[in-house]
C-alpha cells in the first residue's frame, strides 16, 4: 500500500497530523498548516504551471562565464557586462526552468537621478578615490531587480517566568527588606506580513538589509514589461533555504514583544518561552536596486541604492594618497593651534 507524505512548504520537512489540534505540523521548523491549506496548495499547481510556461517563452537568460551570475531579462534588453565582475555576459537562450516571480515593485528612480544621488553621496566622502566617479565608471551603474522572498506568518506565543519586587523600609531602629515573588504568564498571537529575505547568494545580505524598508503597498503583479531596460537576477536560494533565518528573526522578535508586556517588577526571570509558527506563506518578489561595482587594487566594492526610496549603502575604497593628505592637513592644523597656544603662554 502506498504511503502519502505531505511536505512542509517552508522547509521541505515531513508534515504530521496532530489529533489534539486537528492540524498538520512540521517538527523541523515548527510551521502549522490546516487541511484546506494543503489541499489548496495542491490544486493551485496546475494554474501556476500555465503561467510559468508563458514566462519561460518571454524571458531571456544571460550568464557570466567568469563568476557564474545568472541574469533574467526580456529579449529587448542588451547585456554588455556582468554587474558583479564586469566581464561580458553571454545570452544563453530561454530559461531551462520556471522561476517566475509573483510580485514586483517597479523602479521609482531612473538612472539619471540615481547617478546624481550617487555623486552627491560620494562628495561627502573625502577619502574616496577620484576615479570612483569618472564617467566611464558611472556607466556601470546598473538597475537590477533583486530576488526576495516575502514571508507572511501567523504566530502563537507564550512566556512563563517569575517577577520579583523588593521593598526596603525603616521602622524604629530596624531596617526591613520585603521581597515578594509573582508568577508571570503571557500569551499572545501576532501577524507578520512581508518579512523580507534576500534570495541571492551573491548579493551582500547586510547591504540589502540596510536598504530596507520598501513600501510594500506598491507591490504589483509581475509582468515582463517591467524588466525592459533592467536586469533581474534569478534567485539561487529558494524559500526553504532562507526560512530558517526568517523563522529565527520571527521568534526573536516575538519573544521581545512578549517580554515588553511584562512590567511593574524590580526584576523578572524568564523561565520558558514557546513560539509556534502556525502558518507561513512565501511570495517570490523582485525589488528594485541600483548597483554599482568597482574594482580597486584587486578588491571589488559594491554600492547600492534602493530603487524605490533612494536610500544608499555601500563599502567604498579609500585612496591612500588622499588619506595621507587629509590626515596631514588635520595634524598640521592641530600643530598650528598648539604652537599658537604655546607662544601665547609665554606672554602670560
Amino acid at each position: 500500500m502506498a504511503v502519502i507524505v505531505y511536505k512542509c512548504a517552508n522547509c521541505g520537512g515531513g508534515l504530521e497530523f496532530k489529533a489534539e489540534s486537528q492540524d498538520f505540523s512540521c517538527d523541523y521548523c515548527g510551521s502549522v498548516f490546516l487541511e484546506e491549506e494543503i489541499n489548496a496548495a495542491a490544486s493551485s499547481e496546475t494554474q501556476t504551471r500555465e503561467i510559468d510556461a508563458e514566462f519561460v517563452q518571454q524571458a531571456k537568460m544571460y550568464s557570466c562565464n567568469s563568476c557564474g551570475a545568472e541574469i533574467v531579462t526580456d529579449e529587448t534588453t542588451t547585456a554588455t557586462f556582468c554587474y558583479y565582475c564586469h566581464n561580458p555576459a553571454i545570452i544563453a537562450g530561454r530559461l531551462a526552468d520556471t522561476n517566475r516571480p509573483a510580485k514586483l515593485i517597479p523602479f521609482q528612480i531612473d538612472k539619471e537621478k540615481a547617478t546624481e544621488k550617487f555623486i552627491s553621496w560620494c562628495k561627502s566622502k573625502p577619502l574616496l578615490s577620484k576615479t570612483f566617479t569618472t564617467h566611464s565608471e558611472l556607466e556601470k551603474l546598473t538597475g537590477i531587480y533583486v530576488p526576495f522572498w516575502l514571508f507572511d506568518c501567523d504566530i502563537r506565543g507564550s512566556m512563563r517566568g517569575e517577577g520579583k519586587n523588593v521593598r526596603s523600609y525603616t521602622r524604629g531602629d530596624y531596617k526591613y527588606t520585603e521581597t515578594k515573588y509573582y508568577r508571570v504568564a503571557r500569551e499572545g498571537n501576532a501577524l507578520f506580513r512581508g518579512l523580507p529575505a534576500d534570495g541571492s547568494k551573491k548579493m551582500d545580505d547586510q547591504l540589502m538589509h540596510i536598504l530596507e524598508p520598501y513600501d510594500y503597498n506598491q507591490l504589483i503583479d509581475f509582468s515582463m514589461s517591467y524588466l525592459s531596460g533592467y536586469y533581474a537576477e534569478k534567485y539561487d536560494l529558494d524559500h526553504k533555504e532562507v526560512f530558517g533565518g526568517v523563522s529565527n528573526r520571527i521568534r526573536d522578535y516575538s519573544k521581545s514583544l512578549l517580554r515588553d508586556t511584562i512590567g511593574g517588577y524590580s526584576s523578572v526571570h524568564i523561565k520558558s518561552t514557546k513560539i509556534d509558527i502556525k502558518r507561513a506563506k512565501a511570495t517570490y518578489a523582485l525589488l528594485p536596486v541600483w548597483v554599482f561595482t568597482y574594482n580597486y587594487k584587486g578588491k571589488t566594492y559594491i554600492f547600492a541604492m534602493n530603487g524605490q526610496t533612494g536610500k544608499i549603502a555601500g563599502r567604498l575604497p579609500i585612496s591612500p594618497k588622499r588619506m595621507a593628505t587629509w590626515f596631514g592637513m588635520i595634524s598640521g592644523g592641530a600643530f598650528a593651534l598648539f604652537s599658537i597656544w604655546s607662544i601665547g603662554s609665554l606672554y602670560l
